[in-house]
């Protein structure tokens, strides 16, 4: 990013100040402190505990269990529909149809599931399934950005980076409150949604961030919590939702996401290379039953250079995906590429990683580093979006 644009970007950015980054105290339609991730869902058994005294509640009868010791680990599974307890001696508790919560007595309790720690409280669940047990992680909302922004991104970048992330990451909470519900919780703990690691992932950089903008959504015209997607780089200029995905994941969510200029140069994915034998992409590409590949071409393309439809031709038919799908086949960082067939091997050249959508970290890093605050960095990005003060957040 060279001198003349920075600074047509600061005196811009100090008139948009002026308009859009004043801290409005109005309620959100979806208030909330609280928020459930999905630790775990498997059909083996798994280890519990809390470093605080604690207790074990039946949710659905509102009886307890048993009240636990600090310290101590306590083995759950899922037998036959019902949550069995079982402690160090073997002594069982009984099997419960639940959902159960495992509570410190204690809020500066910690609790644990197969050796990770996080804040909060634990709820077990089999969601009817006669196998399979799911743990999720019930935490306030802000002790839960403490783990996902340092999880999300370097915690010794620069401190106005790393609260637009904080102020994206609570965005992105607050617009997917629910997005999980069929599995009993909001968020999954994963890279599908934010990776959430637990307090060991905390760093005092990330969590003073977090303080700093405590409370603090963008919202939508509508003043719903924006969906406020972000990504590692994008290579030179972000894309809208409508150039690469089917559905959008609410209704104004394209007035907010749009092609932006990105100044992710120094991010390691703003230019990468991947090569492929023929043989190997149809072991990638199987799935799409359409026999050896014969041929690959671009259909169409963002703005952004990003490839939106992309045609597979193979020797029992061919296949019309969007480009993000082909590079989840393919596990590439990126659907911006180009690519070009040489002998037996596709050869693509491509820029950025990601989806492309929203905020690029590696931009707001750039930005952060020329002097922008966390709230121009996220007007650059969410064209137009309005940042709020969420009055519930203690």
């Amino acid at each position: 990013m060279d001198s003349p644009s920075i600074a047509k970007y600061l005196i811009f950015f100090g008139m948009v100040l002026l308009l859009t980054s004043l801290l409005i105290a109005l309620p959100l339609s979806a208030n909330c402190k609280d928020i459930k991730i999905g630790l775990i869902t498997t059909d083996k058994s798994a280890i519990i505990g809390s470093n605080k005294n604690g207790i074990l509640v039946n949710s659905f009868t509102n009886n307890l269990i048993a009240k636990i010791s600090k310290q101590e680990l306590y083995k759950i599974e899922n037998v036959n529909g019902l949550i069995r307890i079982t402690d160090k001696s073997k002594k069982t508790f009984g099997a419960f149809r639940g959902p159960i919560k495992l509570i410190p007595e204690r809020k500066d309790g910690f609790v644990s599931c197969n050796n990770h720690w996080y804040r909060g409280e634990l709820l077990l669940l089999t969601n009817g399934d006669k196998k399979i047990l799911t743990v999720v992680n019930n935490v306030d909302l802000e002790d839960y950005l403490f783990s996902v922004v340092s999880s999300e991104i370097p915690s010794n970048w620069n401190k106005e980076a790393l609260k637009a992330q904080s102020v994206a990451a609570r965005s992105y909470s607050l617009g997917y409150l629910g997005r999980r519900i069929e599995k009993g919780y909001d968020l999954e703990s994963s890279v599908e949604d934010q990776v959430y690691l637990g307090i060991a992932s905390e760093k005092k950089s990330t969590t003073q961030a977090v303080r700093e903008t405590k409370g603090i959504a963008l919202v939508d015209k509508d003043n719903k919590p924006l969906i406020a997607l972000y990504h590692s780089s994008g290579g030179g200029y972000t894309d809208s939702i409508e150039n690469i995905w089917d559905k959008k994941p609410s209704e104004h969510i394209s007035e907010y996401i749009k092609p932006r200029p990105d100044y992710d140069d120094n991010s390691p994915h703003f230019k990468w290379f991947r090569n492929y034998k023929i043989s190997k992409l149809n072991t990638l590409l199987a799935s799409l039953n359409i026999g050896e590949i014969t041929n690959i071409a671009p259909l169409s393309r963002s703005i952004s250079n990003r490839i939106m439809w992309i045609k597979i031709t193979g020797t029992k038919g061919t296949a019309v995906i969007r480009g993000e799908e082909f590079r989840k086949f393919l596990k590439l960082p990126s659907s911006k590429f180009n690519l070009k067939v040489e002998s037996n091997t596709v050869k693509l050249a491509g820029r950025g990683y990601g989806h492309g959508l929203g905020m690029s970290q590696w931009g707001a890093k750039a930005l952060a580093e020329h002097g922008f605050t966390y709230e121009q960095i996220l007007a650059h990005y969410y064209t137009g979006a309005r940042l709020t003060k969420i009055e519930d957040v203690k």
